[in-house]
């Protein structure tokens, strides 16, 4: 009986957030509700707790995995763009061919989806704590909450447009230094 009741509890608390959720976002604005569970910051505060329980004489063991393909030289890559323009607290880049997007660094992807402004979207948590939004994006090469190393493809873009947001500190970077930001994507 007492595990019905819970999950009765929790049908109702997640039906409640995503009714609060919905108000909120009545009048076109994303919901303070909506970043709390988007931009994983209790994920990043769960990673630096289990890596401070660690001993400090903890080693990682290297694991030989598949080796990585050279991207092929004939593909663009985000560095490679035809114009930029502020969108949603971020940049619309448009691109006359077709890309790949590459994770940056190792980090971890929070979501992949669908969103009212930016279409078909992916949002990674890079290791630095860079938290970056690539919108408008054709297929998608992982799956939410699933690791990513330095080089690893995630993305793919159609020629058109790709949104791409960088929230450093808590903060969305401007479209200068996202401009600085994809200059330093070697790949």
């Amino acid at each position: 009986m007492k595990s019905a009741q819970k999950w009765i509890m929790a049908c109702i608390f997640t039906v409640g957030i995503i009714a609060i959720i919905q108000i909120q976002e009545q009048d076109g604005q994303t919901s303070k509700l909506r970043t709390v569970f988007t931009q994983g910051r209790d994920l990043q505060i769960a990673r630096e707790f289990v890596l401070a329980q660690l001993p400090s004489t903890w080693q990682s063991e290297l694991i030989p995995v598949v080796a990585m393909q050279e991207q092929d030289p004939m593909i663009p890559t985000m560095a490679t763009y035809e114009s930029m323009q502020p969108y949603e607290n971020g940049v619309i880049v448009s691109y006359t061919t077709q890309i790949k997007v590459f994770a940056r660094e190792d980090g971890i992807i929070l979501f992949t989806g669908h969103t009212r402004h930016t279409g078909k979207t992916m949002t990674v948590l890079y290791n630095s704590g860079d938290i970056v939004t690539y919108g408008f994006v054709e297929n998608f090469s992982n799956l939410p909450y699933t690791a990513v190393s330095a080089k690893d493809l995630i993305a793919e873009v159609k020629p058109g447009s790709m949104y791409v947001k960088v929230e450093r500190g808590g903060k969305s970077l401007d479209s200068s230094a996202v401009t600085e930001w994809m200059k330093d994507v070697l790949y």
